[in-house]
């Protein structure tokens, strides 16, 4: 999110001058927010209340009838005292795809963890099919690895292969007895084995297993 403050700090600015808000002070008080569908970054009015002789939620509202929304910040709203502010994803999505922000960037940002951190991912399960679920899980994994890291931890990643235990001995005993007559035999009243995966092994050998 700290890319995003320059952004709500530029509509602010003038916002808040107009409503007779002087200094810079209100900038440290920008965080995410705690409801995210209503935004992704928020300003708390109830410091403003004192000085300007207003409730929080009429200084929000008017805050919001103020503020010119950008094509970064398209839309604002006002609840309970807080201001809101939505970030185009669409905006978020070309400026990270630009190449403008980097990993390198965030160093020095935020406070070293120093932790030792075991990450375990993916692990697909070796009688089951393989699927676009287990990239997924793969990208999802290793980012978490890499933000660990940036962050300062020490991180292990580990896969784990998961080929010993019941199950392994199950589908071996299976393919090695079974024949596929017999595994249709046994799996009579289950769904078919669907077209789409004729001829896929990893899809045809998880009816041994089941059978």
């Amino acid at each position: 999110m700290e890319i995003l403050r320059p952004y709500v700090e530029q509509i602010l600015t003038p916002a808040l001058t107009e409503l007779g808000v002087n200094g810079d002070h209100w900038k440290a008080m920008i965080a995410p927010s705690r409801e995210r569908t209503m935004g992704d970054l928020s300003l708390p009015c109830f410091a403003f209340a004192k000085q300007l002789g207003m409730a929080p939620n009429m200084i929000a509202e008017q805050l919001q009838s103020t503020i010119k929304t950008t094509e970064v910040i398209p839309e604002v709203n006002s609840t309970s005292g807080y201001l809101n502010f939505k970030i185009s994803s669409a905006w978020l999505t070309k400026f990270v795809l630009s190449g403008q922000i980097r990993v390198g960037d965030a160093k020095g940002k935020y406070p070293s963890g120093e932790r030792s951190v075991l990450i375990e991912h993916t692990s697909a399960n070796p009688n089951g099919p393989f699927h676009v679920g287990r990239a997924r899980n793969a990208i999802l994994g290793d980012t978490l690895v890499r933000l660990h890291r940036l962050h300062g931890n020490e991180v292990r990643a580990e896969y784990y292969v998961d080929d010993m235990g019941k199950q392994v001995a199950v589908l071996a005993w299976a393919l090695a007895n079974l024949s596929t007559d017999r595994v249709e035999e046994i799996l009579a009243d289950r769904e078919p084995l669907s077209e789409l995966w004729k001829d896929k092994a990893d899809h045809e050998r998880v009816r041994w297993y089941q059978a």
